[in-house]
């Protein structure tokens, strides 16, 4: 099993957490979301990244494509500055 590695939303920069995923661990955000506290949990598996969050499995195909996703829904934190 591939070691975990726990964050708030907007802890990390999408490189950290691209870095995370491509040296084989998973990320587990933790997004407040109407007052209730979600897990989000980021993994890859051979060339796809996967974004499984309580509702919808997300795929992408690339880096570029996981990237978008993290910046697009705010759970990495700006690269050098706010999330």
């Amino acid at each position: 099993m591939s070691e975990i590695v726990r964050i708030v939303r907007g802890e990390r920069t999408s490189s950290e957490i691209l870095s995370d995923l491509d040296d084989g661990r998973r990320v587990i955000i933790e997004v407040e979301l109407l007052g209730r506290t979600m897990e989000l949990s980021i993994r890859k598996r051979e060339s796809t990244y996967y974004c499984d969050t309580p509702m919808k499995l997300m795929r992408y195909e690339s880096r570029d494509g996981m990237r978008t996703c993290l910046e697009r829904y705010r759970l990495a934190k700006r690269e050098g500055g706010e999330p």
